[in-house]
């Protein structure tokens, strides 16, 4: 893979690329925006492209450093991230980094260390790094990647060049995951939507149980109020039953949609277009409108700790059955 064949995100590899005709080093960068919208895949192909062999605005993909790149055995090439059962990136690594920095680089013409989740630094390991990015050496590129910008130090931000990355949209989302994860069509679908073009969160979710407790939700919803006691195996931990609140709001959602005669590609649930045309006739706009806040503040009871069971009751209780 290269930067040319990256999806979204025209504006910083235009940036990326800009930088890769001028060859400046002893430069660093701070790549912040969502979790999961490719920035680590960004880096990985701009760290590539530093010490292509070609050295154009781009990696070749061909050459010797970039398939040891790829392999991740590249010697010029470092990567330091939450180190695990450790919630944060500690003083020792930014240390083992600092001492990469006082070498030469060892087989290309530049050291590259990123550093992931960068808003995990403790308060020491930042206060190192600040020391580096203040001199860095004139052999090494830093990239830097957060959350966001205001979970950065300041301090440390500003003696980074900044470039915001941002969700990818729907049909950007769908390409990578056909292309890329052959992920089919109603799961590509869903997912682009339901992830906000978080590929990432995307790729976490088609590969476990999500559209099985999908089904689950969505055959409860339809067989009406004899099931009501089973809400409780849906609401079992606080992850799974995030994902239930977030099921149950694109099914309300796209009930909505309907019930406003919007085109059905904007549906997220395309493969149930058939029951939830039939579910819109049910359902007044008071009703859908009013359950659809009950979810909403369900997401909030779930950070406030709220017991499941309770939680359970309460949805259960809010939705309007018709028969």
């Amino acid at each position: 893979m290269s930067l040319r064949e990256a999806i979204g995100h025209a504006a910083p590899i235009r940036i990326l690329q800009h930088a890769l005709e001028r060859r400046h080093f002893g430069v660093s960068f701070l790549f912040y925006g969502p979790g999961g919208v490719g920035k680590a895949f960004v880096a990985r192909q701009f760290a590539k492209s530093l010490n292509c062999e070609k050295q154009s605005n781009d990696c070749c993909d061909s050459c010797s450093s970039c398939r040891t790149s790829d392999k991740g055995e590249y010697p010029d090439l470092h990567w330091f991230d939450v180190e695990g059962g450790s919630e944060n990136i500690k003083i020792e690594q930014v240390r083992r980094m600092q001492e990469v920095m006082s070498l030469r680089p060892f087989e290309g013409k530049v050291k590259v260390c990123i550093i992931d989740n960068c808003q995990r630094l403790t308060e020491e390991a930042a206060n190192s790094l600040l020391k580096i990015l203040e001199e860095p050496s004139a052999d090494s590129v830093i990239i830097l990647m957060s959350t966001g910008l205001r979970l950065v130090l300041p301090t440390i931000a500003s003696r980074c060049q900044k470039i915001r990355f941002s969700n990818l949209n729907r049909q950007q989302a769908e390409c990578i995951l056909e292309g890329k994860y052959h992920v089919n069509l109603e799961q590509r679908r869903y997912l682009a939507y339901y992830s906000d073009g978080k590929i990432g969160e995307a790729l976490t979710l088609s590969q476990n149980e999500f559209f099985t407790q999908r089904d689950a939700v969505f055959s409860m919803l339809l067989q009406g109020p004899e099931r009501r006691a089973s809400w409780e195996d849906i609401f079992k931990d606080k992850p799974q039953s995030q994902q239930a609140l977030s099921i149950l709001m694109s099914w309300f959602r796209d009930i909505v949609f309907v019930r406003l005669r919007m085109p059905k590609e904007y549906l997220m649930n395309q493969d149930k277009q058939r029951q939830i045309t039939q579910q819109a006739a049910l359902y007044s706009p008071a009703q859908l409108f009013s359950m659809l806040d009950t979810l909403a503040k369900g997401f909030d009871y779930l950070k406030s700790n709220v017991n499941l069971k309770l939680l359970a009751d309460t949805i259960s209780v809010s939705l309007v059955w018709k028969n």
